[in-house]
């Protein structure tokens, strides 16, 4: 089983002394691993004023891998976001943004949100939203960041029913209470962690609302796939948590 990654990074944090991937050696670190294709995104884009010059770089440098598939970050608090989207749109490889709402100080209830979701269906792309990179208690000691709050993408998921949304890095009660509500939610296991975290949430929402993802370099890669590998659901749910969720997701 080769599992689709919802959530994969290139470039360097500046908090960690791990290596930054370019998309080469992320490439090859996924494939080492077993999981092909991935979702990436430029960790450039995360302090940058604007994250335009990072999707530019991800964009040019992801062009031959085919396992990458790049997933540009949008800033709806920016004047320049109507622009910066034409422009990743532009690339046929792209089907869908990301926002980071906690690190470009925007809330999702902000109006440009929804005219970025609005723009978004003209083009027939979907939205990944970030609720969290690290554990906010894992934050460099200057920085004061909470995760998104749970509550501001419940009313976003009820502004846009029945639109899906991919939401990376819900917490596992999180995760839990907003799919039960929302049929149109696709969650990944980035952040869901529990015992028997399959068998957990499989019992508790339906499996086509979750997504594989590893989260690399954030979280050990081996560890997302060790949820999938030590599952006992049968092979036909552990495939459309592995890969086809994400597909129907994304359209493929």
């Amino acid at each position: 089983m080769n599992p689709f990654d919802a959530s994969a990074w290139i470039g360097r944090w500046p908090f960690s002394f791990a290596p930054a991937h370019t998309p080469r050696s992320l490439a090859a670190h996924l494939a080492r691993h077993g999981i092909g294709p991935a979702l990436v995104s430029p960790l450039d884009a995360v302090f940058a004023p604007a994250p335009q010059p990072a999707n530019r770089a991800l964009l040019a440098g992801t062009r031959g891998l085919r396992r990458l598939l790049p997933v540009p970050v949008i800033n709806p608090a920016l004047a320049s976001w109507r622009e910066d989207l034409a422009e990743v749109a532009a690339d046929r490889r792209v089907r869908a943004v990301r926002l980071l709402p906690n690190y470009h100080a925007y809330r999702l209830s902000a109006p440009a949100v929804d005219e970025l979701l609005a723009a978004l269906a003209r083009r027939r792309l979907r939205l990944i939203v970030q609720m969290q990179l690290i554990d906010h208690r894992h934050e460099y000691h200057a920085l004061s960041l909470k995760p998104v709050p749970a509550d501001d993408l419940d009313a976003l998921l009820r502004r846009h029913r029945p639109r899906p949304i991919l939401a990376s890095g819900l917490l596992r009660p999180d995760l839990i209470k907003l799919a039960r509500r929302h049929p149109h939610l696709l969650a990944d296991l980035s952040f869901a962690e529990w015992h028997d975290t399959m068998e957990h949430l499989a019992a508790r929402v339906p499996t086509r609302q979750l997504a594989f993802a590893s989260h690399t370099p954030f979280l050990i890669t081996a560890a997302a796939r060790a949820k999938l590998d030590s599952s006992t659901l049968s092979a036909s749910r552990r495939a459309q948590v592995a890969a086809g969720n994400l597909r129907r997701f994304l359209g493929l």
